[in-house]
């Protein structure tokens, strides 16, 4: 059952997954971050907790772009007007722009490792970058693996320039509070357009799924989900604030 908006109240719920585990997995980074405990975030289980949002976030974002033009083509066919890529553009100039906004903050904050191509800014990109894969199915599974593998060969790699920072190749020290470059998470999102063009085919659920009142907890997630962008955008500033307010962080840190 689709939602009165048209939404997939699955993917909402999914989306709203990878929020919270975002938003718990950066409330411990801050605490590790700013010395107020002790928190192993590099490697086990925080680490794989923060990777696995992300990557679940991307897929999904993926799947929405498919199932956003299949419909697109749906509404082509009953004579409403084409979306084109200027569409594409303006979301991903708008989302680019956020990304600058959070380079400009943590500039102000942490100079020393200030966000340059976060997640926001990967959004902006892979906005346009997906245009001309969206009409794809399986072949997208070729191209996804390709990104991604070329990721790993980038990941432990530097090099003496920083133009291509947003593909992947790193400069020498580099370091930054976030990074999602196009090696290897445009792969992610590749995949999630497979998945879209497969199992929501011509903007449809292509399966059967419970019925969303049955689940406890698909109200609060869907809300989340639906709210995921302004969430994220705002969730650090909120995280500081209650803990300069509750007194556990002392304002002379930052």
């Amino acid at each position: 059952m689709e939602t009165r908006s048209g939404r997939f109240w699955e993917i909402d719920c999914l989306r709203g997954l990878a929020v919270i585990l975002m938003l718990a997995y950066h409330f411990l980074y801050d605490l590790d971050f700013f010395g107020l405990a002790d928190i192993e975030l590099r490697a086990g289980t925080f680490y794989y907790t923060g990777r696995g949002a992300a990557f679940l976030f991307i897929l999904i974002s993926g799947t929405a772009l498919s199932i956003s033009r299949s419909r697109t083509l749906q509404s082509m066919s009953s004579g409403k007007p084409a979306e084109n890529f200027t569409r594409y553009l303006e979301r991903g100039l708008r989302l680019f722009s956020m990304g600058l906004v959070i380079t400009v903050i943590t500039w102000i904050f942490f100079p020393g490792q200030y966000i340059l191509f976060g997640i926001l800014h990967f959004f902006g990109v892979s906005a346009v970058l997906a245009y001309p894969f969206l009409k794809y199915g399986k072949e997208n599974l070729f191209f996804g693996l390709l990104f991604v593998l070329a990721g790993f060969y980038l990941k432990d790699r530097t090099f003496g320039f920083s133009a291509l920072l947003w593909l992947g190749l790193r400069p020498e020290g580099f370091v930054t509070l976030d990074y999602f470059p196009v090696f290897p998470w445009f792969g992610v999102l590749l995949t999630g357009i497979f998945l879209g063009n497969s199992l929501y085919k011509n903007g449809s659920r292509q399966f059967k799924v419970p019925d969303a009142d049955k689940f406890l907890l698909q109200k609060p997630f869907s809300w989340i989900g639906k709210h995921s962008l302004s969430i994220y955008f705002i969730h650090q500033p909120v995280f500081l604030g209650i803990l300069l307010l509750s007194g556990i962080l002392d304002p002379g840190i930052l």
